[in-house]
Formats: structure tokens, sequence, C-alpha cells
């Protein structure tokens, strides 16, 4: 004779099974992708990204960790398409905004996607973002003056 304990057990399983395995291409896709990004740090002062460009699935999940090994703060700021000289106006306007240090001289703006705070000499920040739009997408530093000098271009593709 069955134990009605092991019955009600059993009904349960029935009811309630456990969740099936993930595929792994699905439990991939999920995954950020880890990218290390920096200023360039030689010459010291230079205002430049090391790299002109990065290059990312569109839908993917990002992590990206920015470095600073230059002598100067740096932030980064990710953008809309076709709005650096508009966020760049916005934050060389910032000069004037005593607050502009405690905002990271992040100016707001609808065309600002994903920013990291000021980063000091020396050490890194990380962004975790996906874009599902393919284009190309401007990275900017607001620190005043660099703008013009530290930009890049993150290709988002197919």
């Amino acid at each position: 004779m069955k134990s009605p304990f092991l019955t009600l057990i059993s009904f349960a399983i029935f009811l309630f099974p456990a969740p099936a395995e993930e595929k792994k291409s699905d439990k991939a896709a999920k995954q950020a992708r880890k990218i290390e990004f920096s200023a360039q740090g030689t010459p010291p002062g230079t205002m430049k990204f090391a790299k002109p460009e990065l290059k990312i699935k569109a839908g993917q999940p990002i992590e990206l960790t920015f470095k600073n090994p230059d002598v100067l703060q740096h932030n980064l700021l990710i953008l809309k398409p076709g709005a650096t000289a508009k966020v760049g106006a916005l934050a060389d306007a910032m000069l004037t905004d005593p607050e502009a240090m405690k905002k990271s001289y992040i100016p707001k703006s609808e065309d600002i996607l994903y920013s990291t705070k000021l980063v000091n000499p020396g050490a890194k920040e990380v962004l975790k973002f996906t874009i599902d739009k393919p284009g190309d997408y401007p990275i900017i530093c607001t620190f005043p003056g660099h703008w013009r000098l530290m930009s890049a271009v993150l290709k988002v593709e197919k």
C-alpha cells in the first residue's frame, strides 16, 4: 500500500515540475559582453580615448569598464547618433554652473543615453547597457574643453 504522503508528493511533482534548463545559446545571449575602454594616458593630458571606435552587436548586453590612466579626470558619455555638437555645447555652457563638478560635467539632455561620473586618474567606472538599434553612437568626455578632442564611436551592428 502506497503512503498518502508519497502520493501527495508525487501529485505535487506532477503539478509543479522542476523548470527546464535554459539552452546554452539562450543563456549565452543574455550574458553581458565585457569590454575595456580607456582614456589615453601617454603622453599625459592628451585628451583622447585609446581607441577611436568600439563595435558591438545590437541587443547584446554590454558591461563596459572605462579606465582612466591619464593625469586628468575624464567621464564617458554615450550619445544618440548625431548629437555630439549639441551635447558638447551644453557641456561648454556648464562652465558657468557652480554645481557642474557635482554633476560630473554631465549636462541635462535627452541625447545622452549612458554616462559615467568623473573618473579620477588611475580609477575606473563600469557601465552596463544594451543598445537595440544599429547605428553610430558618439562617445565623448564632457570635462571642460575635452569633448572636441576626446571622442570615439560606438558602432552598433545587426
